[in-house]
């Protein structure tokens, strides 16, 4: 009895043993079926980059118990074509017919999981044809200009064809070559300033182009001179009164073909340094001055009406008919709407970081001095003569100022530079780096439009002498006096960037334009401007009703009898706004105005800064 229960016993613990091996075994399974590791693909290419008509491997390595590999997706679809596809490898080739920078994204989408895929992203960039100079020119009847040609990214032919536009009148092209330049002969006999297209067309992609204008006119053309016109700005349906347009190209430092040429830049005399709008130049990149902490260098151009110009600082290269400014800091007007600190704005709350709201695309400011920060040759801004700045320089984070944010000492490398005085130079090795001169033609009454000139250097070249041109020396303000009505303005200046002559009257004030005068019949003014310390010149005007002028010339653009007010009359008191007589673009029309810049030199004439026609 005792045997058999010790036997039914160990029976019974043989069971319970094997069937707990059963059960382990059993969990050992439903484990391993758990922790098997899942299907994954890793990408690899033999470049993430590739020009049109380049090809690159995208190899997958995919781990699959099923091997069966992946399935390749191409983003955009037909942006080039996948070829030679396996299940672990494809080959991508780029377009050749296109001109703006992309990405495309590859795909490799496991055929056992659909839902486990990887991608990589190629950047393709177009063939790219850059002439030298990039600007646009300006040439005499008869003149020649050389242009060199540059073509990047091409796969086989760097060559490119030459025209020019119109087909017939527009002069000829010498000893042109597919792949080192052409020589451009003008007409040798215009009448008036007359417009050629000249375009470099790449013979592997005739969609990648360079073009550029040159302006042929009957005497005073060169490398030194730029076009200007007063023709509404450009902003479609949205006429810019007096206000005086220039091209410019800005070029990241250094290079020849990252550039993007820029129209519709406001020419200001009485602001410095070029500003131009971050939607103008969207294909270049912006590399900021940043502080220690990461924080952008922002820079604040304000008005009274308190509206603002807001955004960072930036080198560029900045090319102006054949002058270059290189490395030249320009404020990028930020297309973001962050708000700018309180004492930038004034508690304003127009930035105006669009063309319709600037009425322009940029603003270049060839004022009398070498920064936005200087005045008479004393810099208020690098902390040499105050502790405490103006509001022009803030740094920021990424999120943006905070409206309480003080403004700081910056030096003065790194503020807003007026190119003009940054060596400037001429293909003859010549610096027109000491001033400017824009020249308007008469008008009399509204016009539609008017070109001139914007020439470079005083005295430095045949075409911009000064010749029989009054001198205006400027006080410690880098203003002069005005008499007028009674009145010594000691405040005064010239500002083409002033779409009217504004000074403080009892003239009538407009009721639909209140900014303007509005006298009941066209009246015959004049004032006095006298140097600081020598030039003296009388100066006639005429003033008209603008709420009659707009509506009876309806898109015109040039107003020679525009005026506004400006403070109160008869109070002006140690410089306030009523000691100003702002001599607007109006006084432009007619006259060759010279601007030379605070430290640079003008043979035979006064120390500068000083203004002159």
């Amino acid at each position: 009895m005792t045997s058999a229960r010790v036997g039914r016993v160990r029976r019974v613990a043989i069971l319970l043993l094997l069937a707990g091996l059963m059960l382990l075994i059993g969990c050992w399974r439903h484990d391993a079926a758990i922790t098997q590791a899942p299907v994954s693909i890793a990408l690899t290419t033999s470049s993430t980059v590739v020009t049109g008509g380049q090809t690159v491997t995208v190899t997958a390595s995919v781990y699959d118990p099923s091997n069966q590999g992946a399935t390749w997706t191409l983003s955009p679809l037909n942006f080039g074509a996948l070829s030679q596809s396996t299940a672990t490898s494809v080959t991508y080739t780029a377009p050749v017919g296109f001109t703006t920078p992309s990405t495309v994204t590859i795909t490799a989408t496991s055929i056992t999981n659909p839902n486990i895929s990887s991608s990589v992203r190629i950047s393709v960039s177009p063939i790219i044809v850059a002439l030298t100079p990039p600007a646009p020119q300006t040439v005499s009847q008869g003149g020649q200009i050389i242009f060199g040609v540059n073509v990047a990214n091409y796969m086989t032919n760097p060559g490119v064809t030459w025209t020019l536009t119109p087909a017939s009148g527009a002069g000829s092209l010498i000893d042109a070559t597919p792949t080192l330049g052409a020589i451009y002969v003008a007409p040798t006999i215009v009448s008036a300033p007359t417009t050629v297209t000249f375009t470099a067309t790449s013979m592997e992609n005739v969609a990648a182009t360079a073009s550029l204008q040159i302006t042929v006119l009957p005497s005073g053309g060169g490398p030194n001179v730029a076009i200007i016109n007063v023709d509404g700005g450009p902003v479609p349906g949205q006429t810019y009164v007096n206000g005086a347009f220039t091209t410019v190209t800005i070029c990241n430092p250094g290079s020849s073909t990252a550039c993007q040429t820029v129209g519709g830049i406001l020419v200001d005399t009485g602001s410095y340094g070029l500003r131009i709008l971050q939607s103008e130049i969207p294909f270049l990149k912006i590399t900021p001055f940043v502080d220690g902490n990461g924080n952008t260098l922002d820079n604040c151009a304000a008005s009274p009406d308190g509206s603002y110009l807001w955004g960072p600082m930036a080198p560029f290269d900045v090319y102006i008919a054949g002058e270059v400014a290189s490395s030249s800091i320009v404020q990028v007007i930020s297309s973001s709407n962050i708000p700018a600190p309180d004492s930038c704005s004034n508690g304003g709350t127009t930035n105006q970081n669009t063309p319709q709201l600037l009425g322009a695309n940029g603003i270049l400011g060839v004022g009398p001095e070498p920064t936005d920060c200087t005045i008479a040759g004393v810099n208020y801004c690098d902390g040499s003569v105050q502790p405490i700045p103006p509001n022009v320089y803030y740094t920021c984070p990424s999120i943006g100022c905070a409206t309480t944010d003080s403004s700081i000492i910056v030096a003065d490398d790194m503020q807003v530079t007026n190119p003009v005085p940054s060596l400037f130079q001429v293909t003859n090795g010549t610096s027109d780096n000491n001033g400017v001169i824009l020249q308007l033609p008469a008008v009399s009454g509204a016009q539609a439009a008017v070109t001139g000139t914007m020439v470079f250097g005083i005295g430095t070249e045949t075409n911009n002498e000064l010749g029989t041109a009054t001198v205006f020396t400027l006080d410690s303000s880098d203003n002069f006096t005005t008499l007028y009505n009674g009145q010594s303005l000691t405040s005064s200046f010239i500002d083409s960037g002033s779409n009217a002559l504004y000074f403080p009257d009892v003239l009538p004030v407009c009721a639909d334009d209140p900014q303007f005068y509005c006298p009941s019949s066209l009246t015959s003014l004049s004032a006095t401007n006298k140097g600081a310390t020598q030039g003296q010149s009388t100066t006639s005007f005429s003033v008209d009703n603008a709420d009659n002028l707009f509506p009876s010339n309806p898109g015109d653009a040039v107003f020679d009898t525009l005026a506004g007010p400006q403070g109160t009359y008869n109070s002006c008191s140690q410089g306030n706004s009523s000691c100003t007589f702002d001599w607007g673009l109006p006084f432009f029309y007619g006259r060759s105005v010279y601007t030379a810049i605070d430290g640079e030199s003008v043979s035979a004439a006064p120390t500068t800064p000083w203004w002159a026609y």
